[in-house]
């Protein structure tokens, strides 16, 4: 609250205080004044005694009562003007009522510029981020589910596939060998998938629950991503791509953790080969402006509709098309690559047109600054 508003709130009570003081007084004066005509009343109406001539006990009696009398002036005039404040500390308390017991569609309407009105602000900012903790709530239930569906959908295809392929094998022990080597091999493929997506489910989670540890090294990201690329050729020969790398620097070092970092590129490209073959080509490039070295990987397949790319970074999520047992995985691939490039304290973004969707990923070059792990 400013020291300006707190001000004015006093300074409204004050106010109030010295008007109620005021009226107490002008009351008891009025009485005092007009005692003589008092005491005529009750001498008319058949009382012996004068006020005026009260002493001892009964003046102090009479006193009393004007004090007492003064006093409930005073309370009623200051209730009066007080009365505004008091209903909206009302209106204030039964909003916090209403939080209390889990109603947050309530607001406290701001009336005036002083302390109260500050203080509805308030409830009316804690009620907002309750209602959005509780959306990020229902969000984070949905997940989980989604969690749930999702992996008992990914997993029980290739489980299903390799209990069958074995299950043939077992039941056939005549079965020539050119087939028993085709099946094994189906099983062997199938189960090879498995544990990329549960080895997904477990680094995901390392991740995004803060409890991966990254080792800080020196590393030169130019011939990481080499390196990489060279690793990868047999997967993109296979799936008919040719790749383009184009680093406009020789060289650049950078502080990061080598094995997550080859796991932040090994996404983007495996993501570029599942879904950008059909372009038959990938175009890595690497440049180096302000501080930060940025890598961006070119595929030219199918452009990614906007509804899609808005999303492309959240955990499970998976465009509709491209759900299925060749290129669905468990919808993690790039939501461990944005967790990997935040733990470097980098920015990941995606666009895409019929130029080419562009992965890109910034991150901050070493300036000799920084140490490295166990230095």
């Amino acid at each position: 609250m400013s020291s300006k508003k707190t001000a004015r709130h006093r300074g409204s009570i004050f106010s109030n205080t010295i008007i109620s003081g005021l009226a107490a007084c002008l009351a008891e004066v009025i009485l005092v004044v007009n005692t003589s005509a008092i005491d005529g009343l009750l001498l008319e109406a058949g009382y012996s005694s004068s006020l005026v001539q009260l002493t001892g006990n009964h003046m102090i009696a009479l006193l009393g009562i004007y004090l007492l009398l003064g006093i409930g002036v005073y309370a009623v005039v200051f209730g009066v003007l007080q009365y505004r404040d008091i209903r909206y500390l009302r209106q204030i308390s039964a909003a916090l009522q209403d939080v209390s017991e889990g109603n947050m569609e309530r607001s406290v309407p701001v009336i005036g510029d002083d302390e109260l009105s500050d203080i509805a602000l308030q409830v009316n900012h804690m009620m907002d981020e309750i209602r959005m903790l509780m959306e990020k709530e229902k969000e984070a239930e949905q997940t989980k589910n989604d969690l749930i569906t999702n992996v008992a959908h990914d997993l029980r295809t290739p489980l299903t596939s390799i209990i069958g392929y074995l299950d043939l094998i077992q039941k056939q022990p005549g079965l020539d060998e050119e087939k028993r080597q085709s099946y094994l091999k189906i099983a062997y493929d199938k189960s090879r998938h498995l544990q990329t997506m549960i080895e997904e489910l477990f680094g995901f989670t390392k991740l995004n629950y803060g409890k991966q540890t990254a080792t800080m090294q020196k590393l030169d990201i130019i011939e990481l991503l080499g390196q990489l690329l060279e690793e990868s050729y047999a997967v993109l020969e296979q799936n008919g791509m040719e790749y383009s790398y184009r680093p406009l620097v020789s060289s650049q070092m950078v502080l990061g953790d080598g094995v997550l970092l080859a796991r932040l590129f090994d996404n983007l490209i495996s993501n570029a080969v599942k879904y950008g073959k059909e372009g038959k080509r990938l175009l890595v490039e690497a440049d180096v402006k302000n501080g930060r070295v940025t890598v961006s990987v070119v595929n030219y397949g199918k452009v990614i509709p906007r509804r899609d790319l808005e999303h492309i970074f959240d955990k499970f999520y998976r465009a509709e098309q491209s759900r299925s047992t060749q290129t669905g995985g468990t919808g993690l691939g790039l939501a461990i690559a944005k967790n990997i490039v935040e733990l470097h304290n980098g920015l990941i973004r995606a666009q895409s047109s019929l130029s080419g969707t562009v992965f890109e990923v910034e991150l901050p070059v070493w300036d000799g600054r920084e140490k490295e792990a166990g230095e």
